[in-house]
């Protein structure tokens, strides 16, 4: 009996809060105890596609000096190598996913410190940065530009030969061609 008259008095004392109500962004309302800032509408990025302006002859040039110059690299085998990789084309593709001017893979990108090959002087300067490795290590510009295009592993597991790959044997000799032009 006594439990009852409790649970009574406690069921019977009034409540005197206030109830919000709030709508929110995507059209639900929600009910409070108490007041509280309106939500912030949630904003969604716009997609778009950035526009990119492709460099002038001028500023590739000027990139490839910059970056020949910095790591002692032959501005001439650079400009060969680009050639020979993307015709110049800073919107370069390839089927195997290398990107620019000097079609970085992303794994030799994140490897020469390029956080975005598609930044064409980040390209560049990954591009030379790599090429100036693979110099350093075979000694020969051949080498170095079979290490370019099949991995210096793959130099290295040919006794330090050009592989017998045909795309890499046609790669070097079109590079070297355009490289004593």
């Amino acid at each position: 009996m006594i439990r009852s008259i409790i649970l009574a008095t406690i069921v019977a004392i009034p409540a005197h809060a206030d109830v919000y109500r709030y709508k929110g962004v995507d059209g639900r309302i929600w009910l409070s105890d108490h007041p509280i800032a309106a939500p912030k509408p949630v904003v969604k990025p716009v997609s778009h596609t950035i526009v990119k302006k492709p460099l002038t002859a001028w500023e590739i040039k000027h990139y490839v000096h910059i970056a020949a110059k910095k790591y002692g690299v032959d501005e001439k085998l650079v400009h060969a190598v680009i050639k020979t990789e993307s015709t110049y084309r800073t919107d370069a593709v390839s089927k195997k996913g290398a990107v620019g001017l000097m079609q970085l893979m992303p794994a030799t990108a994140e490897r020469f410190g390029v956080v975005d090959r598609w930044d064409d002087r980040q390209n560049i300067d990954g591009g030379v940065r790599f090429l100036k490795f693979l110099l350093d290590t075979f000694k020969d510009p051949k080498l170095a530009v079979a290490g370019y295009n099949a991995g210096e592993h793959a130099v290295m597991r040919h006794k330090n030969r050009v592989p017998p790959y045909p795309e890499t044997q046609n790669y070097v000799g079109l590079v070297m061609a355009a490289y004593t032009e």
